[in-house]
């Protein structure tokens, strides 16, 4: 048999990714998926500002805490147990509402997003800041807008 095999991640961990992602757990990335989907759970550290992904659509489903998650006009708030659809070409931004960060998982489809965030904590861990020609270049590859 060819192809993606089965896996298990324990809780708590991740599968391997070139760099370290900041409270962000990939528990599937697209070498495993042949390119279907990555599936990550993330701990809000701050809030997400308004950008759009030209390449993936993103599926967030609240594990602990709420958001409100503002896509293209509509805005939805979302508590544990709660699923929002943000299709790719819409612009999005997800504001933590809860005392304690919010947790969720994130499918990303396809993927692609994994070496997104890779890209981008180089950048970052390199000193260059969110607003530097560096991470403009990292989100333009990768077709994530901000704004």
């Amino acid at each position: 048999m060819s192809g993606p095999r089965g896996f298990l991640v324990p809780a708590g961990g991740g599968r391997p990714t070139r760099v370290p992602v900041p409270n962000t757990w990939f528990k599937a990335v697209g070498e495993d998926t042949d390119g279907a989907f990555a599936l990550l759970e993330y701990q809000m550290t701050y809030d997400i500002p308004a950008h759009t992904h030209l390449r993936e659509h993103e599926n967030l489903y609240v594990l602990e805490g709420s958001v409100t998650m503002r896509i293209g006009d509509d805005e939805f708030s979302a508590g544990v147990g709660d699923f929002v659809f943000a299709p790719r070409g819409v612009p999005h931004a997800i504001t933590a509402t809860s005392d304690a960060p919010p947790r969720f998982l994130t499918v990303c489809s396809p993927s692609g997003f994994e070496h997104f965030m890779e890209d981008l904590m180089e950048a970052l861990a390199a000193g260059h800041d969110r607003s530097s020609p560096e991470v403009a270049a990292v989100r333009e590859k990768h077709g994530w807008i901000p704004g």
